[in-house]
């Protein structure tokens, strides 16, 4: 449902080319990168993992609650 009129814009035959190319550049990159990050976290045992989630989750929580009471005092 449209409440203002807003047509959908028709993209051109080059517009169109060129999104596709920018979006394989994207997925390419997210390719290399995870096959990258999967090689290097291989070995990971689960020990670890739930360690490095542990740690992750204490950091970005406490910076979370750190910025909450910056916010308030």
């Amino acid at each position: 449902m449209r409440f203002w009129g807003k047509r959908d814009k028709v993209l051109e035959h080059g517009q169109v080319l060129f999104a596709e190319k920018v979006a394989a550049a994207i997925l390419g990159g997210q390719r290399k990168l995870a096959d990258y990050l999967n090689r290097r976290t291989a070995g990971f045992s689960s020990w670890r993992w739930r360690v490095l989630l542990l740690g992750f989750c204490l950091l970005f929580g406490s910076y979370s609650l750190y910025l909450l009471v910056a916010a308030i005092y």
